[in-house]
């Protein structure tokens, strides 16, 4: 019973870390932790993990996806982009994703994020006829602002991770 037990607490360690470590990729993290504190709600009956505490760390998983997207067109914004660059951040970021991920799987994404997000409100401002300069500054506050999402929604899956194995490990 016992070896079940560790082998339970393994597990729950090992996807708590998968999760964390896909939020760090770019990927959607917090929703792999929430599943996994959903499960660990319904094993422990709710009586350890709420039900409503279950549906406010949903709403922080939502408002950092919601963050996520528009972040790095904001500082973007404050670094001086048009809304050419706004534009080509956002898009850049989305295509950067989607092709580091074809191109090096996991890792990719993250990358991609950061570069499109840069290269998108950069080249955003070349066409809307800005000069290098300003296409850069853009391009550094879009990259910026990506990051700072990136943690942003960590801290939220470390918020997620902790009433999880808070509420797991009376169970065991």
């Amino acid at each position: 019973m016992i070896v079940l037990h560790v082998f339970l607490l393994v597990l729950l360690h090992v996807v708590v870390l998968a999760g964390l470590f896909a939020v760090v990729l770019g990927l959607s993290g917090n929703f792999i932790l929430l599943g996994l504190a959903l499960l660990v709600a319904a094993v422990g009956k709710f009586q350890h993990f709420a039900v409503w505490l279950w549906f406010l760390l949903l709403g922080l998983a939502v408002l950092g996806e919601i963050v996520e997207s528009l972040l790095g067109v904001a500082a973007a914004r404050g670094f001086g982009a048009s809304r050419w660059g706004m534009i080509g951040a956002f898009v850049g970021g989305l295509l950067g994703a989607a092709l580091g991920t074809a191109w090096i799987p996991v890792l990719g994404s993250l990358i991609g994020a950061f570069a499109g997000a840069f290269a998108g409100a950069f080249l955003g401002e070349i066409l809307g006829g800005q000069t290098t300069r300003k296409g850069a500054r853009a391009g550094l506050g879009a990259f910026l602002g990506k990051v700072a999402a990136t943690a942003f929604k960590l801290v939220i899956g470390v918020i997620v991770a902790y009433f999880t194995l808070k509420a797991a490990y009376p169970l065991v």
